[in-house]
């Protein structure tokens, strides 16, 4: 598309008189990501990852709305992962690098909110942008994909980085 697709800032509007920031039928909260993730930190570690998890697959569902949205908004591929990594920042999501090849997609993250927020960890905490990330490689991929966090900078890697790569008939795709 040759138009610029408008910001996230041209689009979130505040209902004051309902106490909403929305952009279109989505609504937003700001929230300290440290409040938000230290709930992860507090649970057991079987509750952690399984919470972890749940909270992967909601950003897939909600957030795939987004991601709809936005390809509606710039509909080729590269256009989508351009929206998708400006609105990322945009929301305080850190700072996203595609690249895209035959396989898949691949995504770093410079300082990611949850990795901050959710403090040192033996394990990636991202799951939030996993999520995300499944709803965009599916949709440029127009396939079922895997999504790996690889590295994480809660467990000390200077950022995040993740891999969506197609589903084979042998893996199942993620259940982020």
């Amino acid at each position: 598309m040759s138009a610029t697709p408008p910001t996230l800032g041209d689009r979130l509007r505040l209902d004051a008189g309902r106490g909403a920031w929305l952009d279109q039928d989505r609504r937003y909260v700001l929230m300290r990501a440290d409040a938000l993730m230290g709930l992860f930190a507090e649970l057991p570690v079987g509750a952690r990852s399984a919470a972890l998890d749940a909270l992967a697959r909601s950003v897939l569902r909600h957030g795939g709305a987004s991601v709809a949205a936005y390809h509606a908004m710039d509909g080729d591929r590269d256009g989508l992962m351009r929206v998708v990594a400006d609105t990322a920042a945009q929301l305080g999501w850190g700072v996203w690098t595609f690249a895209r090849d035959d396989t898949g997609l691949r995504l770093a993250v410079e300082n990611s909110p949850f990795a901050a927020g959710f403090g040192a960890s033996d394990t990636p905490v991202c799951h939030a942008i996993k999520g995300l990330l499944q709803a965009v490689s599916e949709t440029v991929m127009k396939a079922p994909t895997h999504v790996t966090e690889v590295v994480c900078a809660a467990t000390g890697a200077p950022c995040c980085r993740f891999e969506a790569l197609a589903a084979t008939p042998n893996s199942t795709p993620s259940q982020p």
